[in-house]
């Protein structure tokens, strides 16, 4: 059996079991055979279709490239409103002790 599958086996002669006899019949059912002209087709379409997930999948990697540079550039940016608040913050607190200090 493929893909990992193994059947249980019955008895001394190793017979598959009526359930492992019907998985087998599935796996059958779905397997098609490639050849001559109609496989070449096939295999042309599935490496076009291999060659378009290729590509999709390079444009979403540089999307995602550009999103986190984008996303650095925006936490350095935000860093740096940060620091201005504190000052701005820490300057408006110096004011205000100047000014209580002087009884306004």
């Amino acid at each position: 059996m493929d893909a990992g599958y193994y059947p249980r086996q019955v008895g001394e002669k190793g017979e598959l079991s009526n359930n492992d006899r019907r998985e087998q019949g599935k796996r059958k059912a779905v397997r098609t055979r490639l050849g001559g002209e109609e496989g070449e087709k096939t295999m042309e379409r599935l490496e076009g279709k291999i060659s378009d997930l290729r590509s999709q999948l390079d444009r979403a990697a540089q999307i995602i490239v550009a999103k986190d540079n984008d996303l650095e550039r925006l936490n350095k940016e935000k860093e740096k409103l940060q620091q201005a608040y504190n000052q701005c913050k820490q300057r408006m607190g110096q004011i205000g002790v100047m000014l209580w200090k002087e009884g306004v």
